[in-house]
């Protein structure tokens, strides 16, 4: 009999990542093809247009259920074997207690929940559930992530002390936050969370023990009402939406000759199917406006409880993407690099020298290159083989890296992102512990 899946959010990951693989519509380099196994039997989501939508272009049939009606409802009618979540950030934590109180599988993208006192409601039904949750961190399948882990488990770089983590979206990333709902606190829990939980997580299952302090600084910089580049406040004038992304040089750099500045909101290249977006965020969404209410810009020191240090930035506007990664240990210093071109439009593919680097440094002898395997896929090659894992069950290579993340691998994530706004907030360091609550478990 074939796995019944229902999914909660239509996203453009829950698209690419569960729906088209799970129906053998995946296409492209790596692609996964589940159908022989799997069926959806339903999708829940605010948007019945975009559903519609999904469905014509495919040529399918999958029941829509409106997130008005409930998580309950929707899994009482659809009556699924594993519950895929992968909606807006705030949606999640409902979704999964409505999946964990029926006793089913649960895969939940990342963010596992927008916020830590979320966390705790997930906990509370996860303790009571005969049912799992799994967390889709696709990072730590990075490839190269992956060799650097062999490497620390191996003994090469010793004991750790302390790492240095830079992570960049360039000019075309990382303004397409803010024209979506991932722009509001109360929706994603602010780029710390939705973006941040990639760093952090990768970071804890790096170092193999759990985050205790993070202390942070950050501001709204380049978006929002007094974002840099606003070109109103260059205005004498006021100026009209239109006339606003015409003198935008996000715009010009990015869209200009693909879209009019009167043609609505620009859109991101990574819908496939171009699908309606309309009841999740207003058309006239601009990276200016006044309802951006996060940072774009985190300096943070981080703690964990075996005494590694780290010190951590991301910025959401800079010439290029990527990250720069140093981990300094007893025996060598480890540094590894990867720069990517995250623009799917094609306007600057051809002219992005795409590099993924580790080179371990001995403290007393030479230097040397390590391989990085070049694998097909979305993310690096992440992404096909996160879906062999979660789909059809923990591989070797899962195994021995520790790749699969639990409830509380996704906790830890979150708990850092928030602890580093509200610690911009406050001024103070802010501990998992206290954000975590009886949750968080000191010996591990």
């Amino acid at each position: 009999m074939k796995t019944r899946y229902a999914i909660s959010g239509l996203s453009v990951r829950g698209i690419n990542h569960f729906i088209l693989p799970l129906l053998g519509k995946a296409e492209g380099p790596g692609a996964n093809d589940f159908s022989a196994e799997s069926e959806v039997v339903g999708i829940s989501d605010i948007d019945e247009m975009r559903v519609e939508a999904f469905n014509k272009a495919l040529g399918l049939n999958i029941p829509f259920f409106p997130a008005r009606e409930g998580f309950a409802a929707f899994l009482e009618k659809s009556r699924p074997d594993v519950l895929l979540v992968a909606g807006p950030d705030d949606t999640h934590a409902d979704a999964i207690v409505a999946g964990l109180k029926t006793g089913l599988k649960v895969i939940a993208e990342k963010p596992v929940v927008s916020s830590c006192e979320a966390m705790q409601r997930v906990f509370e039904a996860e303790a009571a559930s005969s049912g799992s949750l799994v967390v889709a961190h696709n990072a730590r399948y990075n490839p190269q992530l992956g060799v650097i882990r062999k490497l620390i488990q191996g003994g090469e770089l010793g004991r750790l002390t302390n790492i240095e983590y830079v992570y960049n979206l360039d000019t075309f990333h990382g303004p397409s936050y803010f024209y979506r709902w991932n722009r509001e606190r109360a929706r994603s829990g602010g780029l710390s969370v939705h973006k941040g939980v990639h760093h952090f997580d990768v970071l804890t299952w790096l170092i193999g023990a759990p985050p205790e302090v993070i202390f942070g600084f950050g501001a709204l910089n380049y978006f929002g009402p007094d974002g840099a580049h606003n070109p109103q406040s260059l205005s004498s004038g006021k100026l009209s939406l239109p006339e606003q992304r015409a003198a935008c040089p996000y715009f010009k750099k990015n869209y200009e000759g693909k879209f009019r500045p009167d043609q609505g909101r620009p859109g991101t290249g990574w819908d496939t199917f171009s699908l309606p977006y309309d009841a999740q965020y207003p058309e006239d969404a601009y990276i200016y406006d006044p309802a951006i209410d996060i940072e774009d810009t985190y300096s943070a020191v981080l703690k964990y409880r075996n005494g590694v240090s780290v010190s951590y930035s991301c910025n959401f506007s800079t010439p290029g993407e990527g990250y720069q990664l140093a981990i300094n240990g007893t025996k060598a210093r480890l540094e590894a690099s990867r720069y990517v071109d995250p623009d799917p439009t094609g306007s600057k593919a051809s002219q992005v020298e795409q590099s993924n680097t580790v080179r371990v440094l001995p403290l007393f002898g030479e230097p040397r290159q390590v391989k990085v395997p070049q694998l097909e896929g979305g993310h690096g090659g992440s992404d096909p083989l996160i879906q062999r894992d979660i789909f059809q069950g923990p591989s070797s290579i899962c195994k021995d890296l520790g790749l699969e993340a639990s409830s509380y691998d996704g906790a830890l994530a979150v708990a850092c992102g928030e602890g580093l706004w509200r610690s911009i907030r406050e001024n103070r360091p802010f501990t998992v512990k206290e954000l975590l609550g009886k949750w968080y478990r000191p010996g591990t």
